[in-house]
């Protein structure tokens, strides 16, 4: 083998091993920042234009999500405080069927807003609208919700009224549409529930992608409620 060859084997080797050594590097400092870092938390009123979700190429931003994240947060709030008055914190951290109740309960304010953006677009495709009935117990939901939250909280969720409200109508023509579409399958609503058998087979048909590195970093448990730091 003549010097040259030689030369250029021995480069490439280098070369090679050089490539290695940068891609062990970095898989190395990801580890390490995963394990050794600290997660770095939205801002959650600041981050309200941040896309947390595409459901059949529609994005949902955090402000979208706002409602179900209230909703979620109040609802484990009320259990955390029946379970323990003087620190509701513990019951948020319990671990329970595989999962925390945190997690558990902040994944279904994504798999409810997912669901609910499914049959609010099936809704519009068919041109449905509520009727007189239906607007008045939409407007007396609208009015206990945003009710039901103080004054810090508004402002800790960072949306307004309208910005509630117009999620509130959009869950409802998806709950109207919901109960339509079920009696076409002949089966029962609660089969299409974000629970339901027969809604994880329809989901199958739609493009949902969860935008982890937004989602991730959402304060689940600590926008509508604050807690003591743990």
């Amino acid at each position: 083998m003549s010097i040259l060859k030689t030369f250029g084997v021995f480069k490439d080797l280098e070369l090679r091993f050089t490539t290695e050594l940068l891609m062990i590097t970095v898989v190395l400092a990801f580890v390490l920042m995963r394990v050794g870092g600290k997660k770095q938390y939205l801002n959650f009123p600041e981050s309200l234009d941040q896309i947390a979700v595409m459901v059949d190429g529609d994005g949902l931003t955090l402000q979208d999500l706002a409602f179900y994240i209230a909703f979620e947060e109040m609802k484990v709030e009320k259990d955390a405080y029946v379970y323990n008055p003087e620190n509701t914190l513990e019951y948020w951290n319990i671990y329970s069927n595989s999962i925390y109740i945190r997690k558990a309960a902040k994944q279904s304010a994504m798999d409810m807003a997912v669901h609910d953006k499914i049959f609010y677009d099936m809704a519009c495709e068919q041109g449905l609208a509520l009727d007189e009935k239906e607007e008045q117990r939409l407007s007396n939901s609208q009015y206990d919700f945003w009710h039901d939250l103080e004054e810090e909280q508004r402002e800790w969720l960072g949306v307004s009224q309208e910005v509630l409200n117009e999620s509130l109508r959009k869950l409802a023509l998806a709950e109207k549409y919901q109960s339509i579409y079920a009696q076409m399958q002949d089966v029962s609503m609660e089969d299409y529930s974000f629970e339901g058998e027969e809604y994880k087979a329809l989901l199958e048909e739609h493009e949902v992608t969860v935008l982890e590195e937004v989602w991730d970093c959402v304060p689940f448990g600590y926008i509508t409620v604050h807690h003591k730091k743990e």
